[in-house]
């Protein structure tokens, strides 16, 4: 089905919590048009034309067809989610907790959908991301398949028309993927002007809170089992981590003898099953690790070893390191470049007009269902 096929793109991107943003309205003069096709179901919905450009982004505007895609995508997820999730069929009378209806949030999903697709065209456009010859001709036999399918390109196009798009605007939406690919292949491309380096990386990872600690973990629980060990053998843990912190206490002032007799203490008392693929320590954010654990590293001093602190996993002796760059920059690559684009998302500002306005969502998505079942 091309509706199935659509979803898939962006899809993650099109209902995730609202960022804060601003929404400009302003005139045809400005940059949008009425358009000219005055046919078609978002013509037929609304009055309007589905090539007009309604809404824009640094200059790049988003035809009234593909606010229609974007409207259909986020209430067939909402009404999935709510019957998944409450039982309840999608009722264009609920209103949250907080007030807003659901017609306003469905337009603030979409308004937030059309821009994060707007600025991932900019961006790919201003990265030089554009699509290969590959994905085009990739595109191009997708299109040809469905077009075998329904035995014409006039038959496919009016399948198209159902979801309230123009084959153009359906070509546009698929492009989505692949743009997004590209910019993240040339943010892992060295020389790049998308490239983040090691560096890079370990200064967002600082910025974000990262930090880099060893433990020794004398735990009170059965390894086996999982079962609490006795209060005897707790005893003698406590006792054991006791003897451990008196012989780091000894060596504190030098960092490099001090995490030498640490990880040698480690590697011989450690008990975490994590120490064979973290032989170094841990580098981690807040959030990530239990909260007695957490607590103490981040009260600790580069060079200082921690009292012994008791989570649910057992008896903890921490040292804190300075932050392993390398780690860092593993663990947050990922993050680093949805954060970037993230970050473009939200300080763009989306400008709308006053067409954009008479695109009311549940007049859209009724008559998009309504084309569906005639099919049926």
């Amino acid at each position: 089905m091309i509706k199935k096929r659509l979803l898939s793109f962006l899809g993650a991107a099109a209902i995730t919590a609202a960022l804060t943003f601003a929404v400009v309205s302003l005139s045809p003069s400005n940059g949008f048009t009425s358009g000219t096709i005055h046919s078609g179901l978002c013509y037929e919905a609304t009055g309007v034309a589905p090539d007009a450009i309604v809404a824009s982004v640094d200059g790049n505007g988003a035809s009234a067809d593909l606010i229609a895609y974007w409207t259909g995508y986020n209430v067939s997820y909402l009404d999935s989610y709510m019957q998944y999730y409450t039982g309840a069929a999608f009722d264009w009378d609920y209103t949250f907790e907080d007030g807003t209806s659901i017609t306003d949030y469905v337009k603030s999903n979409v308004l937030m959908a059309v821009k994060q697709h707007l600025v991932l065209e900019n961006l790919a456009e201003e990265y030089s991301a554009t699509l290969t010859a590959e994905q085009k001709a990739a595109i191009e036999a997708s299109d040809q398949a469905y077009i075998d399918q329904y035995g014409s390109e006039e038959a496919f196009e009016a399948e198209l028309n159902k979801l309230g798009m123009r084959r153009e605007t359906y070509d546009r939406v698929s492009t989505s993927n692949y743009l997004y690919q590209n910019l993240y292949q040339l943010y892992n491309t060295e020389g790049s002007m998308l490239y983040a380096s090691d560096e890079d990386l370990a200064l967002y990872a600082a910025e974000k809170n990262y930090i880099t600690a060893d433990h020794i973990l004398l735990t009170t629980k059965d390894t086996t089992t999982g079962e609490a060990l006795s209060d005897e053998e707790k005893a003698e843990k406590k006792a054991l981590a006791e003897e451990i912190k008196q012989k780091l206490d000894a060596c504190e002032g030098d960092l490099t003898a001090l995490t030498a007799l640490f990880r040698e203490l480690a590697d011989e008392y450690s008990e975490d099953p994590g120490r064979e693929t973290y032989p170094t320590g841990y580098t981690f954010t807040t959030g990530a690790m239990v909260p007695e654990f957490e607590a103490a590293a981040y009260a600790l001093a580069e060079g200082a070893v921690s009292e012994i602190v008791e989570s649910s996993f057992g008896y903890h002796i921490l040292l804190r390191l300075p932050l392993d760059k390398a780690a860092a920059a593993d663990a947050v690559r990922e993050t680093y470049f949805t954060d970037f684009f993230s970050d473009r998302v939200e300080s763009a500002v989306i400008a709308t007009s006053a067409e954009f306005d008479k695109l009311d969502p549940q007049v859209l998505y009724e008559t998009i269902q309504a084309a569906a079942q005639v099919e049926g």
